[in-house]
């Protein structure tokens, strides 16, 4: 009877330790999630609308099967946010956050997938959590935010394929995920194509003989086909911007900025984790998952050569991030001490960088955080830098071009004021006209740049227009009286935004509809 009580005693502590050790195991991905959610969510508000949030929220009030510059799903998301919550800044970011959320714990799930312990689970969200790109977009109602969601699922699904798993739902499911992937960025058509053209250069290519195989790509493209529809009715816009932009606004990179940009990107201490992917894929896992390196290889050479954004591969990172966590738990990532020295310095850089990616300073505390952290000169277009990086120049100064506009329009005599079109030269003009114009009693605005040239001049005959910042030569060969009444200009804005003109324009040479041709602006 003596030796029971000690032994009942034993097994209850060691059921007591292995429920603490699963607590413990729970709390620090429950913990790393929840903070960064919180971190988005604390931070939203701080400063203002960015100009394609503004010009999404006006996408979201004329829902259709596509865009000039994007497929649809972006627009869903914007009026399913304003259905749900309302369109204050906070409500607008909610969805962003929680994908920024879900990504870390979809690297986490991957790298549990492909067998790595829980510290290489964890080593995969906290390169996820600590990556700039991740915390910027995070922050943003924008595609962007999305995208390695869809992508770092798309791959975990993709796994079943490799290895031969029987299951048709799970196909569709893969279909799904692609498709919506497209809906909300074209780019992840890229994507899917390069996982499937992968498996032609890997020993994987024989499944591409099974009907299953087919499946995914299949309900992908059902799901697509009403936007390709929509592209090809409009005369394929989206091609014709992106030729615009790859001539006259992006920048061309070699293949070593363009790497090196890639490494600045996601933290220059997390591309350990993501190197070690690459080579993870292309050797372990008995050959299985050689597509996943091939997919990337194949992307970076072809965005490299179309000239695209940096940022474009972004989403491709926590696939690698979980791979290389895998690889190197057994290297690097084996002792305690070196995985405190590399988590803490992969925390200690995505601190210093933090603020330049979220706005968790006030502006003037900003500027002089910034004389000591300036990495203004990382952009992804062709423009003149300006006081604040460019993701911060374009929440900025909104209001005060709304109250400026409105002074103009409010100046009018009431019978001239009733027919007046406000004619922004761009969309983030345009936005901020729709979204912060109401209070003042703004009508919403026409513009001839990307959708907006579409939605066209509605029900205005041109007899009185404010133009924001349209070229003075085009008003004064359309117009008969051009009066400059104001001039918009903000510290913090970028320099080509700046010293903007704000004309009142009588008296048209021909009707607005008859010229409207002549606005379009597709980049």
């Amino acid at each position: 009877m003596n030796e029971v009580v000690p032994l009942a005693w034993r097994d209850a502590l060691r059921a007591s330790a292995r429920a603490r050790g699963l607590s413990i195991g729970l709390a620090a991905p429950v913990c790393l999630l929840a903070g960064v959610f919180i971190l988005h969510m604390a931070t939203a508000g701080r400063y203002g609308y960015q100009r394609d949030e503004l010009y999404f929220l006006a996408c979201a009030r004329r829902l259709a099967w596509g865009y000039v510059d994007q497929p649809p799903m972006i627009a869903v998301v914007g009026a399913a946010t304003t259905f749900l919550f309302g369109d204050s800044l906070y409500a607008l970011r909610f969805f962003p956050a929680l994908a920024a959320a879900l990504t870390v714990l979809a690297a986490g799930l991957t790298a549990r997938r492909l067998g790595g312990s829980p510290i290489a689970q964890g080593f995969a969200m906290l390169a996820v959590a600590v990556a700039p790109f991740y915390l910027a977009v995070g922050n943003l109602l924008t595609m962007n935010a999305f995208e390695p969601l869809l992508w770092t699922g798309s791959a975990y699904l993709m796994m079943d394929i490799l290895d031969e798993k029987p299951g048709l739902r799970r196909r569709v499911v893969l279909g799904v995920l692609m498709g919506m992937g497209i809906l909300t960025k074209y780019t992840s058509g890229f994507f899917a194509l390069s996982l499937y053209a992968a498996v032609l250069v890997c020993p994987q290519r024989r499944l591409m003989r099974r009907a299953d195989f087919w499946v995914a790509p299949l309900v992908a493209a059902a799901i697509v086909a009403p936007n390709i529809f929509w592209q090809y009715a409009h005369g394929w816009p989206q091609i014709v911007l992106l030729y615009n932009a790859m001539l006259n606004k992006d920048l061309a990179l070699s293949p070593g900025v363009f790497m090196l940009e890639q490494i600045l990107m996601v933290n220059p201490l997390t591309s350990p984790l993501w190197i070690a992917g690459l080579i993870f894929f292309l050797r372990g896992a008995q050959g299985r998952y050689h597509v996943f390196s091939w997919s990337y290889a194949i992307l970076f050479c072809l965005y490299v050569a179309l000239r695209a954004k940096v940022y474009y591969l972004a989403p491709i990172y926590p696939l690698l991030f979980a791979g290389g966590a895998c690889a190197m738990e057994s290297g690097l990532l084996r002792s305690t001490a070196r995985r405190a020295v590399y988590a803490f310095s992969m925390v200690a850089v995505g601190a210093l960088i933090l603020p330049q990616v979220i706005p968790i300073f006030p502006l003037p505390t900003f500027l002089t955080y910034q004389h000591w952290v300036d990495l203004r000169q990382v952009k992804a277009s062709r423009h003149d830098i300006g006081r604040v990086p460019e993701q911060y120049a374009d929440m900025l100064g909104w209001d005060v071009l709304v109250a400026q506009v409105a002074s103009v329009y409010n100046a009018l005599p009431p019978s001239q004021r009733a027919r007046t079109a406000i004619w922004a030269e761009n969309y983030g003009q345009a936005g901020a006209i729709d979204e912060l114009g109401p209070p003042y009693g703004l009508p919403h605005a026409i513009s001839g740049h990307n959708n907006y040239y579409l939605w066209g001049p509605r029900e205005y005959d041109g007899s009185s227009v404010i133009a924001i910042g349209v070229p003075a030569a085009l008003t004064q060969q359309e117009f008969g009286e051009v009066r400059r009444a104001a001039t918009f200009t903000y510290p913090y804005v970028l320099p080509e935004n700046n010293n903007v003109p704000i004309f009142v324009c009588t008296r048209p040479r021909k009707p607005l509809a008859a010229f409207w041709p002549r606005t379009k602006t597709y980049w």
